[in-house]
């Protein structure tokens, strides 16, 4: 195992099953642990004259251990990046082929597009936001409800998506929601 761990592992679900997993934060933590106490080692060495330990050469290697965990830490950041971005290129490829059916007015199809896209976080939220809309032309209330909803979570201040779920809020007969979406949608 190398010292950084497996730094280009998915970051994600897929990696659960590996035993040994660091942790950005942790590592940062570690690096300015050590190096304070490193600091305090050498000056209390120094405040001693401990004769075979010399502070110099304690500073020195706190300060080499530290840099190596910084390293580690910038390299497993990168490596989450990188593995992410094939991916990302993917699902843009995708999004656009459901706007091309959303543009053509094929919901059911489009829609289907937008909800892969949403992922089980259903953190997306552009795909959200689409998904939304072709309910809305589907006339599924209570998807509408949903994405806009979850949209409002990620994305609280979208004027347009407040009005839109005080519509629905309404064609629920929802009154009150409704009245508060629209306040919402008001105050923005």
């Amino acid at each position: 195992m190398h010292i950084c761990g497996n730094m280009f592992a998915p970051p994600d679900s897929e990696s659960k099953g590996m035993s040994f997993r660091l942790d950005v934060r942790k590592l940062a933590a570690a690096a300015i642990l050590i190096l304070g106490g490193g600091v305090i080692v050498a000056w209390v060495v120094g405040q001693l004259g401990i004769p075979f330990l010399d502070p110099i050469m304690i500073l020195g290697a706190t300060i080499m251990i530290a840099m190596i965990l910084v390293c580690c830490s910038s390299m497993m950041v990168f490596g989450q990046f990188a593995y992410r971005m094939p991916r990302y290129g993917e699902m843009e490829i995708r999004f656009k082929e459901g706007m091309e059916l959303y543009n053509n007015q094929e919901w059911e199809a489009a829609l289907k597009i937008f909800r892969e896209q949403m992922g089980p976080e259903m953190d997306h939220k552009r795909a959200l936001f689409y998904g939304a809309k072709c309910c809305e032309e589907l006339d599924d209330l209570n998807c509408v409800k949903e994405y806009t909803m979850r949209y409002l979570e990620l994305q609280p201040k979208d004027k347009e998506v407040w009005e839109m779920l005080a519509n629905t809020h309404k064609r629920l007969f929802e009154y009150e929601e409704a009245e508060d979406a629209l306040k919402k949608a008001s105050d923005l």
